[in-house]
């Protein structure tokens, strides 16, 4: 309640300022030119009604009215301020009733509501509304300056990003030319440098046969859906990994092993893939007691991937964070609470990962 209170006198704050300072102005004339001062509770009570008669004509008469749709409001703007004023003289006819009967003899309502009484409360509203009126306008110009300012940044954000969405579709066509060149041709190539090479370099022919095969995988359609079966994902490692080991003949202590009913599993692809260029860029691979291991299992519905090694960096690594972070992100995006993917290192400087997939 306190933490209420704070809020909105602090929301309101010169509002109260402003409204104490004219208060009290207004007491001080009205003493010094009858020479005496009323009790608190009347000066409480009368400027009450003033300021509720202020506010409610701003934000209730004048907002629902000017706002409006309905053009039949708008045209009933002087009707409804003459009611609104008729109103605020009977409340204000019954409250000085009131605040009579404790400030002085008791007078009956035809004593006080007299013709000089009405006047003098018809120019007393008159005078409310009309600096609520100004009120009200004051407020409105700014809001519509805030919206202009507003509409403005917005336009700007639009033109950068169409600007941006522009430069992209170009990168794009010129990728898209560049893609243009025929596959196949490089797919030939390497067909007949294997031909060339097997009887003369087999060691180098394997490697140009891996390459090709890679290839031939990344630029097929089979890629492009949402899934792939699992065999698929396994021999695209399976030819990398036959790669890489030729280039770095000292480093190939990676096992990838996996049960045979994972082969015909369903599954996004190049999330295998991910998780072993991990391995090979953020592990070490040259300590034959301690090789790293990818484990592919599918049993009961339940299709899980793990992965262990011994990890090379000292501190946490942006680019591996990126990774492991699109990963996750993928399967979530995929199979929602259907996938589990976590991490961990353990004292012994292996780092752990495992995927968990329900299907």
């Amino acid at each position: 309640m306190k933490d209420i209170l704070f809020v909105f006198f602090n929301k309101y704050k010169y509002h109260f300022l402003v409204w104490s300072i004219y208060i009290a102005y207004q007491t001080l004339i009205v003493a010094n030119a009858l020479g005496k001062f009323y009790p608190v509770k009347q000066y409480i009570v009368i400027n009450f009604f003033y300021i509720l008669l202020f506010y409610f004509h701003a934000h209730v008469l004048l907002k629902y009215t000017l706002n409006s749709s309905r053009k039949f409001l708008k045209y009933s703007l002087v009707i409804l301020t003459v009611i609104e004023i008729t109103c605020y003289i009977i409340v204000g006819a019954v409250a000085t009733k009131y605040l009579q009967i404790y400030a002085g003899p008791p007078q009956s309502m035809d004593q006080l509501v007299t013709k000089p009484y009405i006047l003098g409360r018809i120019w007393m509203a008159v005078y409310y509304i009309g600096t609520s009126t100004g009120y009200y306008f004051l407020i409105h110009n700014r809001q519509q300056k805030q919206l202009v300012e507003k509409m403005k940044q917005q336009e700007l954000k639009t033109i950068l990003l169409e600007k941006e969405i522009k430069n992209e579709l170009v990168m794009t066509q010129n990728a898209f030319l560049r893609a243009q060149i025929n596959p196949h041709f490089l797919i030939n190539t390497l067909s007949f440098l294997y031909n060339e090479t097997r009887k003369l370099a087999p060691k180098a022919a394997e490697s140009i046969l891996s390459l090709s095969d890679i290839i031939q995988y990344a630029l097929s359609k089979e890629v492009d859906p949402g899934f792939v079966e699992l065999e698929k994902e396994i021999r695209l490692v399976e030819n990398f990994l036959s790669l890489y080991q030729a280039r770095e003949p000292l480093k190939r202590q990676l096992k990838l092993s996996y049960n045979e009913e994972a082969l015909a599993v369903p599954f996004i692809p190049m999330i295998l893939m991910s998780l072993t260029e991990s391995i090979i860029k953020y592990g070490q691979l040259d300590d034959a007691l301690r090789p790293a291991k990818i484990r592919i299992t599918y049993a009961d519905s339940v299709l899980s991937i793990e992965t262990s090694n011994i990890s090379s960096i000292k501190s946490p690594d942006t680019g591996h964070t990126k990774v492991l972070e699109n990963i996750s992100s993928r399967l979530i995006a995929i199979y929602g609470e259907k996938a589990v993917f976590s991490i961990h290192l353990d004292t012994q400087s292996y780092f752990h990962t495992y995927t968990k997939v329900q299907l």
